[in-house]
């Protein structure tokens, strides 16, 4: 990419050179894209990719230095943005870093397509059944709701073989679901890039639950992994939260991967549940050789019951005293400072109070179906009660 390039504040390399598959079929540029350009359930991802006229329109606007209500969200992080370390503000500017040798011509116009970035996101198979999950990630959930899976075999068959015949051209390749580890798909991807393209950058978004010695071994040989792992909490809030995960599991399989010469991100997902055991499991990650630059964080906002909005005011106040001291003896360059004031700024939003049987109602359908104890695990959010 030549700096003329770089210059344009609309083009980003996804159009032209990436897609995502979801678990119900539909593809998009990326993942925070506004609009589906089709489903391979109806038509193969090839040609999507190549005759969408949604995405030549999307390809159009940025050549001419427009900007794509598509990709709004990009722009606005972009305008509004505090963060020194410019690639992780955006995903358009992440992927310009990424895909930085694509070639020029590959920009000349709105019909070029090159397929150098895939995020497979194609199967919903899942172990666990995470509270503010629902069926499009987890086939947990959705064997409790009764809803099918939404991509049949012949697209999963069709949209894997155009992957595999694109293997030596993809530069990076994300893997989520569900969780990409049970997926037979993903396993058959990763012997693939083992054999054909070990230079490719795979990033992988895991709960770390599954970790087999020949797929450690395999992953092992690898030098450009990137392990996300997705957790938020200790002990049995973990297990309620992420049920039926177990947090030895997780620990020991962190240690492990720690030991490998990869990059590794805790992705951690704040919710009511977790309010204040998140900074405990903060803790743990650190004594367990995370380094707070390891960390990243989303908050939950739907269901809005389990926002942490829905605090109390006397819990909240207390909250705010513990992440404020802990911010002052985080060095701000690190993720981790950036993650205290994500924290601070949510819990200095206007408290939400009308949710709380929504809440209850959630905890004792689960604790119903799981054969759990929200009260014995959760005993502040049912003190609070009275």
């Amino acid at each position: 990419m030549s700096s003329n390039f770089l210059k344009n504040k609309s083009l980003c390399p996804l159009p032209f050179a990436g897609a995502i598959v979801n678990t119900d079929g539909t593809v998009q540029c990326c993942s925070i894209s506004k609009e589906e350009l089709g489903n391979v359930n109806q038509e193969s991802l090839e040609t999507i990719l190549t005759n969408s006229k949604k995405l030549k329109e999307i390809r159009r606007d940025m050549l001419d230095n427009k900007f794509p209500h598509n990709c709004s969200d990009c722009y606005k992080k972009e305008q509004h943005h505090t963060n020194t370390n410019f690639e992780n503000v955006s995903n358009r500017l992440y992927h310009i870093k990424i895909l930085k040798d694509s070639p020029f011509k590959l920009y000349k116009d709105e019909h070029n397509f090159e397929l150098q970035q895939m995020d497979l996101r194609w199967r919903n198979t899942c172990n666990f059944a995470c509270v503010y999950c629902d069926h499009h990630f987890s086939s947990v959930w959705a064997q409790f709701e009764g809803v099918p899976d939404k991509m049949t075999n012949e697209a999963m068959d069709e949209t894997f073989q155009f992957v595999k015949n694109n293997i030596k051209s993809l530069k990076t390749i994300y893997m989520a679901g569900g969780e990409p580890f049970l997926i037979k798909e993903n396993l058959k991807i990763i012997d693939l890039i083992h054999n054909e393209n070990p230079d490719l950058l795979l990033r992988i978004n895991t709960n770390l639950s599954i970790l087999t010695p020949r797929l450690y071994e395999q992953l092992k040989t690898l030098k450009n992994v990137h392990w996300i792992v997705s957790a938020e909490a200790t002990g049995k809030r973990f297990s309620y939260i992420r049920w039926p995960g177990k947090y030895p599991v997780l620990l020991e399989n962190i240690k492990k991967i720690q030991k490998l010469p990869h990059k590794v991100t805790i992705n951690m997902t704040w919710n009511l549940l977790c309010a204040s055991n998140i900074l405990e499991f903060i803790d743990d990650m650190l004594d367990n050789g995370l380094h707070p630059n390891q960390f990243v964080m989303n908050f939950v906002q739907d269901p809005i019951e389990q926002s942490v909005s829905n605090i109390t005011k006397l819990h909240r106040d207390k909250l705010i005293k513990n992440i404020q001291k802990r911010k002052q003896n985080t060095n701000e360059k690190f993720f981790l400072y950036k993650v205290y004031e994500e924290m601070l700024d949510i819990l200095r939003q206007p408290l939400l109070d009308t949710y709380k049987t929504a809440l209850y109602n959630t905890l004792m359908d689960l604790d119903k179906k799981r054969k759990l104890n929200s009260k014995e695990v959760f005993p502040e959010l049912y003190e609070e009660e009275v």
